[in-house]
């Protein structure tokens, strides 16, 4: 990271670079500090879905530098925790996380066709899918009390999840009365009838088939020749938990405020018409070095600020403010604490960015202190011949410079370095495929 002086209008959190016939998109990561330095550093890394692996890679090792990483994950009401105020939060609170619980066994049976024998079998089945659901799972496999949820196979209904409620006790009233979930609902039920891993009950009438989703951040990904974010990172780790709004959360303060736009439906229905749409206009561009460029140049737009890249007013409270809100607020909880991490990172999409960066510097008082670009995805738009005249133009004008600095220290013929550095990187690798391209053609 580099240190630099920001004007109140800070600096933007993505941008689209053009040098040396290389297109780069990149996302800004920067630190916030109360002035002097005192208390915890808050960090906002910056991140877009699709990106290069190395590129993952280098925001990791960034991540790995906090004591704590607040990360974006929409996921059902159960996976943020057990914690309340009170004994009647706990108690639903742990339902929820029962809830969520449930809903991965219910995975698990349709993949498996059994039931897991334990929560440690359940864990790792899902993480091996999502290792973003490695702390929920961990976070919902403690009551609201503290205490592990009962987990077990049932003879009758295959599964068993308990607590013991307020007092820790078998049986009880009220708060105290023992929480136990034994059943899939009829709905999942279903869905292990038709895969053949649960045995069958009365179908309601009018039941439907629900469609198989499909992943469209994942066709996305090919078209651009790019890796995504959620296959990139390893999100198990003890000191990153999900912050983000619960998705029934999410949508039920929508709808009920009536509501709709182009989004909500994406959200809702992943088989239905924009989505296909979609799907077919990947298929006519995947892997276009030009459909690559202009999603390079159009994620550019706005500087990572959805309210000025043209995002409908409904659009930008359903990505951004409804989420947003509840990101700031257990960072009010994790800053409250007697002792809280020396350092927080907030690892979110780019576009979520200058809201947050407006409450660290109003609300919490923090200002910018170091800032760091990383390139997420890339177009090469020169022939090998174009490489090397640049690079040879560059050398003779380095030459030129160091004649008039012996020692090599002026810091223009230093970047100069850089970049012929980073163009003969470029011939080298287009010669190691030449090479691993002829001999495949011999074998």
């Amino acid at each position: 990271m580099v240190g630099a002086v920001f004007a109140e209008e800070a600096e933007p959190f993505i941008r689209t670079t053009n040098r040396d016939g290389i297109t780069s998109f990149e996302t800004g990561v920067r630190t916030y500090q109360a002035p002097g330095g005192s208390g915890p550093s808050v960090t906002l890394v910056g991140v877009v879905h699709i990106g290069d692996k190395p590129y993952y890679d280098g925001l990791v090792r960034v991540l790995e530098d906090h004591g704590l990483v607040m990360f974006e994950s929409v996921l059902p009401r159960g996976a943020f925790g057990t914690a309340g105020q009170d004994d009647v939060e706990r108690r639903r609170r742990t339902q929820d996380a029962m809830l969520f619980l449930r809903g991965l066994a219910c995975d698990f049976v349709e993949a498996n066709g059994s039931t897991p024998a334990s929560l440690a079998d359940l864990r790792a089945f899902a993480v091996g899918r999502d290792t973003r659901l490695a702390r929920p799972i961990d976070l919902a496999a403690t009551d609201g009390w503290g205490r592990p949820l009962g987990f077990r196979r049932d003879a009758a209904t295959g599964l068993e999840l308990s607590s013991l409620g307020a007092d820790g006790r078998p049986g009880g009233r009220g708060e105290d009365l023992d929480l136990v979930l034994r059943e899939f609902s009829r709905k999942q039920r279903e869905r292990l009838e038709r895969a053949g891993a649960a045995p069958a009950s009365p179908k309601p009438a009018g039941g439907r088939t629900d469609d198989a989703r499909r992943d469209l951040y994942g066709e996305l990904a090919s078209a651009l020749d790019t890796d995504l974010q959620v296959r990139s990172i390893d999100y198990d780790r003890s000191n990153w938990v999900p912050a983000d709004l619960p998705m029934e959360e999410l949508l039920d303060r929508l709808w009920i405020r009536g509501e709709r736009s182009a989004t909500i439906e994406m959200i809702s229905n992943p088989g239905g018409f924009q989505q296909g749409i979609l799907r077919f206009l990947l298929s006519i561009v995947s892997k276009s070095p030009a459909f690559k460029k202009m999603v390079i140049e159009a994620l550019g737009t706005g500087g990572g600020d959805a309210r000025r890249s043209g995002m409908s007013t409904v659009d930008s409270r359903i990505i951004l403010d409804e989420r947003n809100d509840a990101v700031i607020g257990q960072l009010r909880e994790v800053l409250s604490h007697p002792a809280p991490p020396s350092s927080i990172a907030i690892f979110y999409g780019a576009a979520h960015m200058p809201d947050f960066e407006r409450t660290l510097r109003q609300e919490f008082g923090l200002e910018p202190a170091s800032m760091s670009w990383h390139r997420a995805m890339f177009v090469d738009e020169w022939t090998t011949k174009q490489i090397r005249a640049r690079r040879d133009k560059l050398v003779e004008e380095r030459e030129r410079m160091r004649s008039s600095d012996p020692e090599g220290i002026l810091p223009a013929a230093m970047r100069l370095d850089d970049r012929v550095e980073a163009l003969e990187a470029r011939l080298a690798d287009r010669e190691a495929a030449r090479r691993e391209s002829n001999g495949a053609a011999v074998r």
